[in-house]
């Protein structure tokens, strides 16, 4: 019963998400711009990864740490905006969701992205620390924090310096143009669409 539940609810939000034209989510600058492209060409084989039990647990974790500070923190959770770009000749929005945002003392915005890991090794991950400079230049905001829950232990880490809009558009140019494809070397080993790809690192 919960199971089922558990499994339906993920499937359900996986085929409810539409991307919108000319938009460039927040996630796709920082993982392989093939990727990006192959997760709406091939969407059976994307939508066979929310059967994922760490897919789940990550959502769960999620879920419970948001509760958690807007009861402690007075904290907005999934907070969504966007900024738009030029890229190639063309506007693009960037769009990203926070996981949460809290207020210091002085009344200055904090973005807060929660990450699970199964390893705490060589944390904070690169892409993770670009994921939250992106969120602080999307919020016009200069801190956050970047919050990891592994089996090992939790950490935190203080990001206070934003992406800047250079560094964005190129790699925005890169999604669009399947440049950089893939962004690390580690991507193909736990991609599901390596079996189709013609960029795959052996």
């Amino acid at each position: 019963m919960i199971t089922e539940f558990l499994l339906k609810k993920k499937l359900e939000e996986q085929l409810s998400h539409v991307k919108e034209e000319n938009t460039i989510y927040v996630t796709d600058l920082v993982k392989c711009p093939r990727k990006v492209k192959y997760e709406s060409e091939y969407k059976e084989l994307a939508i066979s990864q929310v059967y994922a039990p760490s897919a789940i647990l990550g959502d769960i974790l999620h879920l419970g740490l948001e509760n958690l500070l807007k009861k402690n923190f007075t904290a907005e959770a999934e907070v969504e905006t966007q900024r738009e770009i030029q890229v190639e000749g063309r506007v693009y929005k960037i769009k990203g969701k926070a996981d949460a945002i809290i207020k210091n003392s002085s009344g200055e915005s904090i973005i807060i992205e929660i990450k699970t890991s199964r390893s705490d090794k060589g944390l904070p991950l690169i892409h993770h620390k670009m994921q939250l400079q992106i969120y602080l230049w999307l919020f016009n905001t200069k801190k956050g924090i970047l919050i990891y829950i592994t089996p090992d232990r939790i950490a935190e880490y203080e990001i206070n310096e934003p992406l800047d809009e250079a560094t964005i558009v190129r790699l925005a140019e890169d999604t669009v143009t399947l440049r950089n494809s893939p962004r690390f070397n580690w991507e193909c080993k736990y991609c599901i669409f390596s079996v189709i790809c013609p960029a795959k690192l052996t």
